[in-house]
């Protein structure tokens, strides 16, 4: 039976006027100061899809893969996108603790 895979997504903190990404812009709930006259910017979550990349047995992920990265591993899953995968792949994937990503195609 083949399996539905759409791949997971994370949140990234931007900081508009300066499109400046802030891994720690939401650090303890904080409002991020700045030296504009308003004394405040304002933040915006935007959802990056996260690759899949197989290497035997082993899935890691990655929001900004290499091209040789991709090019040596055994299969990957481009993040944002959908994939329709066999039972062998889609058990890699369930093995690794992916599952929840996969759904079975009737």
């Amino acid at each position: 039976m083949p399996y539905a895979l759409i791949t997971p997504w994370q949140a990234e903190t931007w900081i508009p006027n300066g499109d400046v990404y802030s891994p720690y812009g939401r650090l303890a709930a904080r409002r991020v100061t700045s030296d504009s006259w308003t004394g405040t910017r304002n933040m915006t979550d935007i959802g990056r899809g996260v690759t899949l990349i197989v290497n035997g047995t082993t899935v890691t992920e990655s929001r900004y893969p290499y091209q040789d990265d991709l090019e040596s591993a055994d299969a990957y899953y481009l993040g944002g996108h959908n994939y329709v995968l066999s039972d062998s792949e889609a058990q890699i994937l369930i093995d690794a603790g992916y599952s929840d990503y996969l759904t079975p195609v009737a």
